[in-house]
């Protein structure tokens, strides 16, 4: 499974050092590294990128994460408050501290946005806060883990304090339960308006069509996001390819097998939009 590590170091020497040899246990196959990146904090607390989430064995597209990792942790206010909008545990220190989401520019609520689609529980960004005290530097990475202990043994002998995060998909099957939602709204209320009165159709026919605009909108959503999905899809079976270039030969059988996974939830993942483009489709025709 996809994980966000974080390495919070004491120098930037380390971090570039921790950096170095997630890059070697990625051509060595016993991680797969799509994007990383390196920020500081310094001493009066502003935070600063030191490496774009966009060099080595990295990612474009599957930069985002890494990208809007880094961009919210460089954000004002950035911790507490995107976590209170992403709705998780977060929200307490977010209360305590007085922070208000006005702080927050579009940008960062933007990034917020990106990680939750991405399935990144953002209760991470606060642990990383709170380790990523002024003067440290952090590295940023999106990767696949096939064991641990490499990744835990290199980063300790590099000084890093490590934090991991799952990536877990909601947003998919979201689409589909919102789906569902509309077209039994949209029923409910089309055998309404059969049996109104003339008084009330009218307010009845304003209630289809804004059911019918927000599920047009819902599908517009989902098709982009159906786009994004294949590129993805395209984009991380390349790097596994390359990756099979030079990997190890006792690393190639695991590099195999996360192919094979990627492409089961790839079509997992696209039948429920699909499914979810579908319902509106037949909807609104």
């Amino acid at each position: 499974m996809e994980k966000i590590v974080t390495v919070v170091f004491d120098t930037e020497a380390d971090a570039f050092k921790g950096g170095e040899a997630l890059r070697d246990l990625h051509w060595n196959g016993d991680v797969t590294v799509y994007s990383a990146g390196i920020i500081e904090k310094d001493a009066n607390g502003e935070v600063s990128i030191k490496k774009e989430a966009d060099e080595g064995p990295i990612g474009t597209a599957l930069g985002m994460v890494v990208g809007a990792m880094i961009g919210v942790l460089a954000g004002p206010a950035a911790v507490a408050s995107g976590a209170a909008v992403a709705g998780s545990a977060a929200a307490a220190s977010a209360a305590t501290g007085g922070l208000a989401l006005g702080s927050l520019t579009g940008g960062t609520l933007g990034m917020i946005g990106d990680l939750y689609k991405s399935g990144v529980d953002l209760d991470i960004l606060d642990e990383v806060s709170a380790a990523l005290e002024p003067g440290k530097f952090a590295l940023i990475a999106s990767v696949e883990e096939y064991w641990t202990a490499p990744t835990d043994i290199k980063m300790k002998a590099a000084g890093g304090q490590i934090f991991r995060q799952s990536r877990i998909d909601v947003v998919d099957d979201m689409f589909v339960r919102d789906m569902e939602t509309f077209d039994r709204d949209l029923a409910t209320l089309n055998e309404e308006l059969k049996e109104a009165n003339e008084e009330n159709r009218a307010a009845i026919k304003a209630s289809i069509e804004n059911v019918k605009a927000r599920m047009t909108a819902s599908k517009e959503k989902a098709e982009k996001r159906l786009s994004e999905l294949s590129d993805d899809f395209k984009e991380r079976t390349a790097k596994l390819d390359e990756q099979l270039t030079k990997a190890a030969e006792g690393a190639k059988t695991k590099i195999e097998k996360r192919k094979s996974e990627i492409k089961e939830d790839y079509e997992e993942r696209s039948a429920k939009l699909k499914k979810a483009a579908g319902i509106a489709k037949e909807a609104l025709t």
